[in-house]
């Protein structure tokens, strides 16, 4: 089993010595010239008069009746130059602070936000509630290879409050990194932008140490969410950082080939960097793409296609050509419809095998998501736990030095010798089988090894039981209560 102590929270990126390429020279050239042709003479649709509004005054072509808008490739260019390279996605400690473009390696996010969970008691399919957020996060915060966090699921008890009380459960049971996806809207940003302010000390200590961030999903093909688009005008304004993520289906909303997704996603993603840029110049940002296909006989929405996971690793190569980090998605629920089978293993080792040699910033994936990320299963976390960590083992290659190639113990034991009762061999053997779920002793004598679902429902257990994240202080837990109270009270007040 993996190793269960009290411990603080850390965070653990992989770094790989191996790299792979998707793209030549060439290809990066066109597909980026390609985005570019489709921002200054197709556009995007953009339904906010706030946006359209900033957009003209750069010196934009928009057609406000229409609601698109035009973008030059000078201003494309020009905007792109102002976003950084590097910054950092903070923890409440500086030790879990995720240093984005420093060459440290890939950062792993868990991801969301399914509506559905598996209930760990019952073993039952219902819909999420608050309760499974805060769940999730601690056992995100317990998990070493997890260094950035989301609302794993929906705080569907919450209703149209849900995004505020996700994140309000986050920030109450981690000491990582919180980025949401489904504040979509201005007033539920500055409701939220207000408790990370009230957790850093005040809104210059937020913009100094950003421990929140924004990830916005534009809408495929070519166009952006009002309330979206306005919620991320809210965290630049803050100083946080923003991701822009596509998620174009092969087939459905873009065209069916790779080169054409990449380049109609990579238009999307950055018409919401250069709008960042324009409204506050030097807003962190990333981008993300998300290929999928649908399925031609039955038209269902598939992430797991190959084809689609190495256009996924190719955005790496786009977003670095841009000058912005990337998240390499890959598939992050998988397309699996059940936990301990074959294909959820083949989906999720190689999607993340390459967005970790193709040097992804950072990735989603330890995230107990199945069945296309409309599911969680908490003991999934805990698979993709050592699917990681086969990853990190290979991505390392093999070390070769006088001391690795043992001519010496070699000469010692000579032919027909044994090994096993060498120092050393005792000394190395234990890092060359790390902990795992998979291969729990068993307790019977006619098993070879555990289940490993039964392994993973006990450590998951245990973790709930013992790992207590580090609190926030008192007077911050009731300003953040209060702050989700208001919200609540504003959308009652909507309501009626």
């Amino acid at each position: 089993m993996i190793e269960l102590t009290e411990r603080r929270a850390s965070i653990q990126p992989i770094k790989s010595k191996l790299r792979i390429s998707i793209l030549d020279d060439d290809d990066i050239r066109r597909i980026n010239q390609t985005a570019l042709t489709i921002l200054e003479e197709v556009g995007i649709k953009i339904p906010s008069d706030t946006a359209l509004k900033i957009f003209a005054d750069a010196g934009a072509d928009v057609d406000f009746d229409k609601q698109i808008v035009r973008i030059p490739s000078q201003l494309v260019a020009d905007s792109l130059k102002k976003a950084p390279r590097r910054y950092t996605l903070c923890g409440r400690r500086p030790e879990l602070d995720a240093r984005i473009g420093s060459g440290e390696g890939t950062y792993f996010y868990c991801s969301g936000e399914a509506p559905k969970v598996v209930d760990l008691k019952s073993g039952e399919r219902r819909l999420s509630i608050k309760s499974d957020v805060e769940k999730m996060a601690k056992i995100a915060d317990y998990l070493p290879i997890v260094s950035l966090i989301w609302p794993t699921v929906s705080a569907g008890d919450k209703g149209r409050t849900a995004p505020i009380h996700g994140v309000e459960a986050c920030f109450n049971n981690t000491e990582k990194h919180v980025q949401t996806e489904s504040v979509m809207d201005e007033i539920s940003a500055k409701y939220a932008i207000e408790m990370a302010s009230v957790i850093a000390g005040g809104r210059n200590k937020l913009r100094e140490r950003p421990i929140f961030s924004l990830l916005l999903c534009a809408i495929a093909p070519l166009a952006h969410d009002k309330g979206g688009i306005e919620s991320a005008l809210a965290f630049a304004e803050a100083g946080l950082p923003i991701g822009f993520m596509s998620m174009p289906t092969m087939g459905l909303t873009a065209p069916p080939y790779q080169a054409s997704c990449l380049a109609t996603g990579l238009a999307e993603v950055l018409s919401g960097c250069v709008l960042t840029q324009i409204a506050h110049p030097g807003t962190p940002n990333y981008i993300t793409i998300i290929p999928s296909i649908v399925d031609p006989r039955s038209g269902n929405y598939f992430m797991g296609s190959s084809f689609a996971q190495i256009t996924a690793a190719a955005v790496v190569q786009l977003a670095h050509s841009n000058g912005l980090p990337v998240t390499a998605c890959m598939s992050f629920g998988g397309s699996a419809y059940k936990l301990n089978s074959w294909q959820a293993g083949i989906e999720n080792l190689y999607i993340h095998l390459l967005a970790v040699m193709a040097g992804a910033d950072m990735s989603f994936g330890p995230s107990g998501m199945i069945e296309a990320v409309s599911l969680l299963d908490m003991r999934r976390i805990l698979f993709d736990r050592e699917i990681l960590q086969a990853i990190d083992i290979i991505t390392n290659g093999i070390e070769v030095n006088d001391t690795t190639l043992a001519f010496d113990m070699i000469r010692d034991v000579g032919p027909l010798g044994m090994f096993l009762g060498q120092r050393r061999t005792a000394k190395e053997l234990p890092r060359l089988w790390p902990p795992s779920i998979l291969f729990e002793k068993p307790k019977l004598p006619e098993e070879r090894y555990r289940d490993p679902l039964e392994v993973a429902h006990e450590a998951i257990d245990w973790i709930l039981k013992n790992h207590q994240p580090a609190p926030l202080p008192e007077e911050v837990t009731r300003e953040l209560r209060k702050i989700v109270a208001a919200a609540d009270q504003h959308e009652n007040l909507k309501s009626d």
